[in-house]
């Protein structure tokens, strides 16, 4: 008997939803149609937007809203120094309002409401919420307090984005936040998770391109030689490249998407002298012989040219320079000439 697959009630909350444009916006709504795709049931909670997916509900609190004049008037009396009536009753309020909400909900993702200012009594509801069992993840994108653009008082209240609460998790969106928030509250984070979106439509990857970079480290670097399988094209540097690269701990792949060259009769044997190169210097998993996997077209290549994060480009002589010309890229970055350096010495 197959097993019954576990579906959540997810909530995300965040002071805006689509179709405000912006960073975590653009997150929070990648996040819930992902989550749907798993088989969840997800809906957002928000302070304004709108429903964005009619399999995503969506909920506007104007309490919620960093705009609201109960909010500006709370935040004002906090910054002027202590909490009064205003700060009290929106307290009371959102707790009214966001208690039944959270109640339903196996999980909460909570969007950078737990480290800025904004809606410090939101913040506030919220790690009361989770004291009482609300299983709440806080998505940290940004951390005000670790923010020289940010001049924050010293009080309890605003102290709570100053903290890790006990009860709920934390998520940095990268290592340098995770070190922020470990210089600031002496906690580490409970993970490091990059915010992720769907490449094949943001930048409209064709299938194939899309299904090779899943088979790689998302976090490595790219680079791409737009080639076929010549001498002249000086293969072997751009693999010693690659090596000196990854044993300097930069961790990096190479795409080459020519094949051997048909009309010379040596270049499959040239072939089969790079790959044994890669081997000798244990990296044949890090380059990727494109045309091996797919052929590569109009199509494909321009897919490539906007995955990769630089073009590597190291042939000895070109009559005219067509790859980096169709690219609209230069060659190489100014970083990468630093290492092209370390290379050269590790290959002489």
């Amino acid at each position: 008997m197959q097993a019954t697959k576990w579906r959540m009630q997810i909530g995300l909350i965040h002071y805006t939803s689509w179709p405000t444009v912006g960073g975590v916006e653009v997150v929070l709504r990648e996040q819930a149609g992902q989550m749907v795709k798993a088989g969840h049931e997800v809906s957002v909670i928000c302070g304004s937007g709108r429903q964005f997916s009619a399999s995503i509900r969506t909920t506007v609190l104007a309490d919620l809203n960093i705009s609201s004049p109960t909010v500006t008037a709370a935040q004002a009396e906090i910054w002027n120094g202590y909490p009064g009536a205003g700060y009290f009753n929106l307290v009371q309020k959102l707790r009214d309002q966001l208690t039944p909400l959270v109640q339903k909900l196996d999980r909460v993702i909570v969007h950078n409401l737990m480290t800025m200012p904004f809606n410090l009594a939101a913040t506030q509801v919220l790690a009361e919420l989770a004291e009482s069992g609300a299983k709440i993840l806080a998505w940290t994108h940004d951390l005000a307090a670790s923010n020289q653009d940010y001049s924050l008082p010293r009080n309890s209240t605003v102290d709570m984005i100053r903290e890790k609460h006990s009860n709920i998790r934390y998520i940095a969106v990268s290592q340098a936040r995770a070190n922020e928030f470990r210089e600031l509250t002496g906690s580490n984070v409970d993970a490091v998770i990059p915010n992720g979106l769907d490449l094949s439509t943001v930048l409209g990857l064709t299938p194939e391109v899309e299904t090779l970079l899943r088979q790689i480290d998302n976090q490595a670097t790219l680079f791409l030689y737009p080639t076929r399988i010549l001498q002249r094209k000086n293969l072997g540097f751009a693999i010693q490249i690659l090596k000196a690269l990854n044993d300097l701990g930069h961790k990096a792949y190479l795409f080459i998407t020519g094949a051997a060259n048909e009309y010379n009769p040596g270049a499959q044997a040239y072939l089969e002298g790079l790959k044994q190169q890669a081997d000798d210097l244990s990296i044949p998993e890090r380059i990727i012989w494109v045309n091996e996997r797919f052929p590569v077209d109009e199509k494909q290549l321009r897919s490539l040219y906007l995955v990769a994060d630089a073009l590597l480009f190291s042939t000895r002589q070109e009559g005219f320079g067509l790859p980096p010309l169709g690219g609209g890229c230069f060659p190489l970055t100014d970083l990468l000439f630093g290492y092209r350096a370390t290379a050269i010495k590790l290959a002489q």
